[in-house]
């Protein structure tokens, strides 16, 4: 065997090359017409479904972070609630309309029982009923009636704070943490409808006739005419 010349060592690769494809190449390749055809023609529609499954992904994960947004001011709520329920506990201690313990529970009974005597002994005297005594719960608007000597009645309304203001708030089921609210919607709301309804524009002030001085006509026939020139 005599020495290779350079083409055959450039080219050796070639041969093996030749040899792989005979050990691992297929027999045979037969392609598909119509799955060709789906693939070189259904570009636009796969890229749809791309974007058809972003969006149903997006409206999920919509979804869940609305439901866990819901959940959260859920817990808040009751939250808030269990703690304004504690204070409201916590309160009434202080007042000593609130009994926390069965022990307070059997001791106010007691009590209970010789009070009632009492009001069934007291019962024969009173027969009418006055209304209820202003000791109990305050109202919200403080009122006192002063009577003079000359037949004159007034009525002072002080502006001190209700310490029983929250209290009876929460009897009548009114949230004060949402009055301020409600009252900017409601005053926002009316300032809408009143301008849709035109109250709200200030009416415009009509310009003045006035008569163009003997200067002002000159100047103005003079620029038009200038302008006619120019065309």
């Amino acid at each position: 065997m005599g020495a290779r010349t350079n083409r055959q060592i450039l080219t050796q690769g070639k041969g093996y090359v030749a040899k792989q494809a005979k050990k691992y190449g297929a027999d045979e390749v037969n392609f598909d017409k119509d799955s060709r055809l789906d693939y070189l023609t259904g570009f636009h529609k796969r890229k749809v479904e791309r974007q058809k499954k972003a969006q149903d992904f997006n409206k999920e994960q919509d979804r869940q972070f609305k439901i866990e947004e819901r959940r959260k001011m859920r817990e808040q709520r009751q939250k808030k609630a269990d703690e304004q329920l504690k204070k409201f506990k916590e309160s009434m201690k202080e007042v000593g309309d609130y009994l926390g313990s069965d022990e307070e529970q059997g001791i106010d009974e007691d009590e209970g029982d010789d009070k009632q005597t009492e009001l069934i002994e007291d019962s024969d005297a009173e027969n009418s009923w006055d209304g209820f005594s202003d000791d109990g719960v305050k109202p919200i608007l403080k009122k006192s009636q002063q009577v003079y000597e000359d037949d004159t009645e007034v009525d002072i309304e002080p502006l001190e704070p209700n310490e029983n203001f929250e209290y009876l708030a929460n009897i009548n089921n009114v949230k004060l943490e949402r009055s301020v609210k409600v009252l900017d919607e409601s005053i926002e709301r009316a300032a809408k409808y009143a301008k849709f309804l035109g109250m709200d524009d200030k009416p415009k002030k009509k310009k003045k006739f006035r008569y163009l001085t003997k200067q002002e006509r000159k100047h103005n026939q003079k620029k038009a005419d200038n302008n006619k020139r120019r065309r």
